[in-house]
């Protein structure tokens, strides 16, 4: 289809185009997974996954895309953009349908006709039922894993029944661990259960700044009015409150206000209630009242299925062994992984070939900066163990089986799997051994270091020297 070949030429020049009104980051965010479907000369058609980002975008930038297509083009064309996800579509009352093969409808804008007198914007306002939060974000598409399964558990009980068993909700980790994915998914499931309910989402520094600005217009029955009628309220970073007393005080009698009621109060933060310093006793004995909820940075089997199920979204194909890889270096957060998806997506688009090793190796060093990937510290393993007990890498890696070089293959393997968090079957691969001889391998030393205080004290200390501490 040499019209569809035309557009995918020009397609990433469009999207830079957008580089003198958005930030970067933004664009590439909210463009990076449109996929150019066809082109037949006259009707471009693109398609994107995300109901919310469809919706947002046919709202703010679909005539802006159609324009500088048609830029590009040299000749004014028409534009449909459709919401791959489901077979559902919002379509205004005045937007045209136009069937797609498989009689999918999607919004469909043509070039504005001359003294029409048409207003642009009703072709471009979506219907959407649900408040500005981001309604891509389900308990459906939350990958449970052992880190996270407790807290993701708590989240679907007050979705169910809100205010009964866990008020307040208190659901605390690092940034970038999915908590403010399941405050949306929590969101998201009360209101299409109670499509009337109110419901409030803020983040504590907007908190502050509303009481503020009621506070300058002496309107703080407006304030009051707002946060102590909802049914359900969630505060995302609550941690930032502290220290500041007027805030503060006022959460306190708001806290009071919808616990009374007996409404339902949801709070994140970085920390747990009694790490936050500054923060008031009595505020951090309600926030203890109900059910607190940690959610710790992701193990390597939840990395590896959320690295599969976001290339998935993005529509590309990640081979096995570039997963794990990626599984076993970005151990920090879930920003990470979504960042290195996008990177991998973006050079394998613009240079036209698979994604390889090579180009997550590149992706990795970018993305840690400093920090040293997984090959580094096996390195370093390595020398800690021959420093340790004098058995050099080659021996470890190699077919001799005494009892010296057994043991060492033994820490070896431990270490690997503690320090990296590599797979089992990654390890087997390194050290030339099946994945059954490496289970065995760290189950000795597990059971060793429970019953050898000196073993323990041994271990400890290699572990510090490869982590450099």
């Amino acid at each position: 289809m040499p019209y569809t070949e035309d557009l995918l030429k020009i397609w990433q020049r469009v999207i830079e185009n957008f580089g003198d009104s958005m930030p970067r980051a933004t664009i590439e965010n909210m463009f990076y997974d449109i996929v150019v479907e066809s082109f037949d000369g006259s009707v471009a058609v693109l398609s994107i996954h995300s109901e919310y980002r469809h919706s947002l975008i046919v709202k703010k930038y679909l005539e802006k895309i159609r324009s500088l297509i048609s830029e590009q083009l040299g000749k004014q064309i028409s534009l449909v953009f459709k919401y791959s996800g489901s077979s559902k579509y919002y379509i205004d009352q005045l937007k045209l349908e136009y069937n797609l093969p498989g009689g999918e409808p999607a919004v469909r804008i043509d070039p504005p006709k001359a003294y029409s007198g048409e207003n642009k914007e009703e072709h471009t306002r979506p219907v959407s039922t649900l408040p500005p939060c981001n309604q891509e974000y389900t308990f459906s598409n939350f990958i449970v894993g052992n880190s996270n399964k407790f807290a993701h558990a708590a989240c679907v009980a007050v979705a169910e029944r809100p205010a009964t068993d866990y008020n307040p909700l208190f659901i605390y980790g690092q940034s970038g661990l999915g908590k403010t994915h399941l405050l949306y998914a929590i969101t998201n499931e009360l209101i299409k259960k109670k499509p009337d309910i109110n419901i409030i989402y803020t983040k504590s520094e907007d908190f502050t700044n509303y009481l503020v600005e009621c506070l300058k217009d002496r309107a703080m029955d407006r304030f009051r009015q707002k946060f102590r009628s909802c049914d359900v309220l969630l505060i995302d970073d609550i941690q930032f409150i502290a220290g500041k007393d007027s805030t503060q005080e006022e959460f306190f009698h708001t806290f009071n206000a919808l616990y009374e009621e007996h409404k339902q109060i949801i709070l994140t933060s970085d920390r747990p209630p009694s790490d936050i310093k500054t923060l008031e006793y009595r505020l951090k004995t309600r926030f203890e009242w109900g059910l607190i909820a940690d959610i710790q940075p992701p193990e390597f089997e939840l990395r590896l299925a959320i690295i599969k199920k976001k290339s998935e979204q993005a529509g590309i194909n990640i081979p096995d062994d570039v997963c794990e890889f990626l599984a076993e270096n970005l151990r920090t957060n879930i920003r990470q992984i979504e960042g290195s998806i996008k990177k991998l997506r973006a050079l394998s688009f613009l240079t036209g070939t698979d994604i390889t090793m090579e180009m997550a190796r590149g992706c990795v060093a970018e993305l840690l900066g400093g920090a040293e990937p997984v090959s580094v510290t096996v390195d370093k393993i390595f020398a800690a163990v021959y420093k340790k007990y004098g058995i050099p890498k080659e021996d470890i890696l190699g077919s001799r089986r005494t009892k010296e070089i057994a043991f060492a293959r033994h820490v070896t393997s431990y270490l690997i799997r503690n320090i990296t968090e590599m797979s089992l079957p990654n390890i087997g691969k390194l050290l030339g051994r099946d994945h059954s001889t490496i289970i065995s391998s760290i189950d000795t030393i597990e059971k060793k270091l429970r019953t050898d205080k000196i073993f323990n004290i041994e271990i400890e200390q290699m572990i510090k020297e490869v982590n450099g501490h």
